[in-house]
């Protein structure tokens, strides 16, 4: 930008070999057109003022009072809306407390559970014998306030329960406030997450109420733990802060006075006042005097319309008076804000302006004019310095360090503080910012220069370290092919593939979090001790164990990868895979059909040192087709910002292939038709086994 400036200077400022003097003729010199343009602009402003309809004074002023008093509107709405959220909030953490709490009671009656599920386990007590003494523990259960715990099967009824007239209750009948069948939804979800949270209905001694239930797996029984407890003290809690709020506005609005006699009441749908309007003005509201519900029926005709959440206005007339009405309906409070002003009051400033503006016009005009013969002279000799130092400019060497400004330049900002010394300041300091820029222009393009250099030689250190194709004694039994397309540079995705023995193929995936350098680092580090890990080990949850552990040591960042690692016998198509909270990865059989290789064996690694990483197994046919991938594959976005996806991803791998290296090609031109040129948003990472 600043050599743009300097050659957009240079070019409009170069002077011709032989520049005229400055010269002051008359009154086609600056200050003969200043004088003439402040004069005339004066002589103007006070023909207008003099000749300007009241119609169009009153308009500007009535605008200006309407928009005032709209504002006024908007900050109590505001004020309502904000309370009203406050108050929401307090509620949302109270249910989430209550949430945590339940979560808590739960998980304690789950590892109770466990406890006895483990002595089944060893041997110490028969299975029945161990649900029917956990199903007595929980029957012993006692909460001092209204908490419950109870347990169902499969078959959606309670077996268990600390209230002794539910034990044995189908509860298939049960719906939550969302419209699902409880049992049913909620055993889907603790299933899938490893709990649920629920708000329902239940029968209790003293009638309906509403109750907050927090749902948790036990997979050794096929349970499904229920925590539940009773949400009536939210509920009063929440009417209570209503009707202090609804206090606290009718305290802050009966006074308030808008215009010159306007005033606001604020009206529930029910017909109650929230705010009362002044009693002389009730007799609107009242059957029978006047005009008989009138204001009452408009206002509900208006306050159903879409938008009207957002203030609106219409007049009403009461009478001889005309009355502007702005309002605004509460929805989640059901009340409608109604401000009410008098039409006269609008225009009574209008009337006092127009003999202001009068008496302002005449004095400025006097002191225009002999203001602009003051200035004039002075604003003109500065300039023609200024001029032949702008036309010199464009001629000076930029990438001198030392400028050479006259010394009457130099001096204009500290002799004249007005606008011309901010000029020739500006002047001075355009002359400085150009040189300093065009010099740091030249600096960072070296240095850009070299820091894409060293991204170059990162990344093809990067695919350096990719592994090398499988020896040819393996074809007859395995097809194999992988990808990484990073989205910058050097990418924190990674893949690999070894032997672990003679026939057992040890392949992994994963993904670093963040991108970049970092990124690519903690990829590279990962890929070796993966490697390491397979030296000692075999087993794929130990070899993950290990990895974690060594990732977690020094972590001062917090970095992580996700990884599948998986053991894959050759032979036999055995498949042992750990899962690091990585997207699960997908078999692909001879005839296209996909499945998910479902479970997590654990979290991400580099988290936390000292986690046991569940080894889990799956089996491939001959045919079969191994797939990883990273979340680039379904976070890949179009032009419209739309997702790739998990549903579009098993469609495109719906098709038969011949061999990995067509599952693959197939898969990333989907990807590349989908995305239709769009800048990458993650790296994209793939790998394809395929047992022959």
């Amino acid at each position: 930008m600043a050599i743009h400036s300097a050659l957009w200077i240079a070019m409009a400022l170069r002077p011709p070999r032989a520049p005229p003097r400055f010269r002051i003729r008359k009154m086609t010199s600056l200050r003969g057109k200043i004088l003439l343009l402040l004069v005339g602009t004066v002589l103007t402003i006070a023909v207008f003022v003099a000749t300007i309809s009241r119609h169009d004074i009153t308009q500007t002023v009535s605008t200006r009072e309407s928009r005032a008093i709209r504002n006024t509107v908007e900050l109590i709405l505001l004020n309502i809306t904000t309370r009203w959220n406050a108050l929401l909030d307090d509620k949302i953490r109270a249910v989430r407390n209550e949430r945590a709490q339940l979560m808590e009671i739960g998980g304690l009656v789950r590892a109770t559970l466990e406890s006895y599920a483990q002595e089944a386990r060893d041997g110490l007590m028969t299975p029945g014998q161990a649900r029917s003494v956990a199903q007595a523990w929980v029957n012993r259960l006692s909460f001092e306030n209204q908490r419950q715990v109870w347990i169902y099967d499969r078959n959606q009824r309670i077996v268990s329960s600390t209230d002794p007239a539910q034990i044995g209750q189908d509860i298939s009948g049960l719906w939550d406030f969302k419209g699902r069948p409880l049992a049913e939804a909620m055993r889907e979800e603790s299933r899938a997450f490893g709990y649920g949270f629920a708000i329902h209905d239940a029968e209790t001694p003293h009638g309906k109420e509403i109750r907050f239930a927090c749902f948790g797996y036990f997979e050794p029984w096929d349970w499904i733990v229920v925590v539940s407890d009773s949400a009536r003290a939210i509920t009063e809690r929440v009417d209570s802060r209503k009707a202090a709020l609804e206090a606290e506005i009718r305290e802050s609005l009966s006074s308030l006075v808008l215009a010159q006699s306007g005033f606001v009441f604020i009206i529930a749908n029910d017909g109650r006042f929230i705010v009362p309007p002044p009693e002389a003005y009730l007799r609107w509201f009242e059957a029978g005097e006047g005009d008989p519900d009138s204001l009452t029926a408009r206002l509900r005709g208006e306050s159903r319309m879409a938008d009207a959440s957002a203030p609106r206005v219409f007049r009403f007339r009461a009478g001889e008076e005309s009355w502007r009405i702005e309002y605004a309906h509460i929805r989640p409070l059901a009340w409608t804000l109604v401000a009410l002003v008098p039409e006269t009051d609008l225009i009574l400033p209008a009337r006092q302006l127009v003999h202001r503006q009068a008496i302002i016009s005449a004095v400025i005009l006097c002191l225009s004019l002999l203001c602009a013969f003051l200035f004039a002279a002075r604003i003109a000799r500065p300039l023609a310095q200024l001029t032949g130092f702008a036309r010199a400019l464009p001629e000076q060497d930029f990438l001198s360090p030392e400028s050479s400004v006259p010394e009457h330049i130099a001096a204009l900002p500290a002799e004249s503080r007005d606008e011309i010394g901010h000029l020739a300041a500006a002047f001075l300091f355009m002359d400085q910012r150009l040189r300093e820029n065009i010099r740091r222009l030249v600096l960072e393009s070296t240095t850009r220069e070299r820091i894409e250099s060293e991204l170059d030689i990162a990344r093809s250190i990067q695919l350096g370290l990719l592994p090398l194709p499988l020896a040819d004694s393996l074809s007859p039994f395995l097809n194999l092919q992988a990808r990484m397309l990073p989205a910058r540079e050097v990418g924190g995705d990674l893949y690999d593939f070894f032997m672990l023995s003679e026939k057992e193929l040890c392949v992994a995936i994963g993904d670093v979090s963040g991108k970049g350098v970092p990124a690519a680092l903690f990829m590279a580090i990962t890929r070796t001790l993966i490697r390491s890990a397979a030296r000692d080990e075999s087993d794929p949850g130990r070899m993950v164990e290990i990895i974690n552990n060594r990732l977690s040591e020094t972590n001062p960042n917090l970095m992580f990868v996700t990884l599948f690692l998986g053991a894959l016998d050759i032979e036999s198509g055995e498949l042992r895979y750990v899962n690091a909270g990585h997207p699960p990865s997908l078999v692909i059989t001879r005839d296209g059909r996909a499945r998910r290789l479902e479970g997590r064996s654990g979290p991400a690694c580099g988290v936390r040192e000292n986690i046991r990483y569940r080894t889990l197994s799956a089996r491939l046919d001959a045919g079969d087709t191994l797939l990883g991938y990273t979340d680039g594959v379904t976070e890949a976005v179009d032009a419209r910002g739309e997702q790739y996806g998990e549903a579009r991803l098993l469609a495109s791998l719906g098709h038969p292939a011949k061999n990995a290296e067509e599952t693959v090609a197939a898969l990333l031109a989907d990807i590349e038709t989908f995305t239709a040129g769009t800048e990458p948003f993650d790296d994209i990472t793939l790998i394809a086994a395929r047992l022959s």
